[in-house]
């Protein structure tokens, strides 16, 4: 059985930032791609041919946002160096009336 961490939506910045992170239609391919397996920020960026940098923007905000971790790995070959693979989170998300109502409360 898979255990979910219910991602943290405590304000309206919380929400803002996992909404923000779920907007980009190009965030929501990565999320897609990582939910198939683990992968490295230049994998991403060669499957979905856009610049390492963008791709690592991206990554950046799924990350703040919650719904993927990084870890560090040692690569052996061709000289040992760390390079960072992402995964998405086993996370669930609810935006339902009784979060907005609380959310609410501390806007009044």
């Amino acid at each position: 059985m898979v255990e979910f961490v219910s991602l943290r939506v405590e304000s309206v910045e919380d929400l803002v930032r996992v909404g923000r992170a779920l907007s980009n239609p190009l965030r929501v391919r990565i999320l897609l791609m990582l939910a198939r397996r683990p992968t490295f920020i230049q994998d991403v960026a060669q499957s979905l041919h856009i610049p390492y940098a963008l791709a690592h923007m991206h990554l950046k905000i799924l990350e703040e946002a919650g719904l993927v971790e990084g870890s560090y790995v040692v690569e052996e070959r061709p000289k040992p160096h760390l390079r960072k693979v992402y995964r998405v989170r086993d996370f669930r998300l609810v935006i339902d009336r009784e979060l907005l109502e609380r959310l609410a409360e501390r806007y009044k």
